[in-house]
């Protein structure tokens, strides 16, 4: 008996050994951080299982950001670029309500990064918040991507309190809106 078990182990471990990893775990994971100066940076990680490209075509195209992000959307992600939303979905294009954003840095499959220039009327502290700048780093990761959220800028007084509070829970939101993108 003895020796068929061990026999067992033995024609079981090539098997253990070529099986492929699972995929990490679908938390948001927060590695926010101050930087030398004082200002604050909101970041959390998320993995995604969808591979970069995919992952890219639904942060840096406009009907990508339709189906996570805002119903309405118009313009285009691209260097220089400008992207208009809305979360009213009879919104148009040039709407004084619209979010407008610039696309400062865009690397096909791994890299987006843009700051907001238009804020609806009334937006608190809107000064304050286009001073920030928000990045989305894309990296392959076990039958997946690994999609890390940094939205720097956040420096010091109550303004920008209330803007890292708001959009401490608004970045999360983003990649949980992403996560459930992909698994639906």
């Amino acid at each position: 008996m003895k020796s068929v078990l061990v026999a067992a182990a033995f024609f079981a471990l090539p098997a253990c050994a070529t099986a492929a990893p699972a995929p990490p775990a679908a938390t948001i994971e927060d590695t926010s951080f101050v930087e030398a100066d004082g200002v604050r940076a909101i970041q959390m990680s998320a993995w995604l299982p969808a591979s970069p490209a995919d992952v890219y075509r639904a942060i840096a195209t406009v009907d990508g950001w339709k189906s996570w992000a805002a119903p309405s959307a118009f313009g285009a992600v691209k260097l220089h670029g400008e992207l208009e939303t809305s979360y009213d979905a009879a919104a148009k294009a040039g709407d004084p309500t619209n979010i407008k954003q610039e696309f400062l840095a865009v690397v096909p499959d791994r890299l987006v990064v843009f700051r907001t220039i238009k804020t609806p009327p009334g937006f608190p502290h809107a000064d304050l918040f286009k001073q920030t700048v928000t990045s989305f780093h894309l990296a392959p990761e076990t039958g997946g991507t690994r999609l890390v959220l940094t939205h720097q800028g956040f420096g010091a007084g109550p303004g920008f309190d209330q803007l890292h509070g708001f959009f401490a829970d608004g970045d999360r939101q983003t990649l949980e809106a992403l996560q459930k993108l992909f698994v639906d």
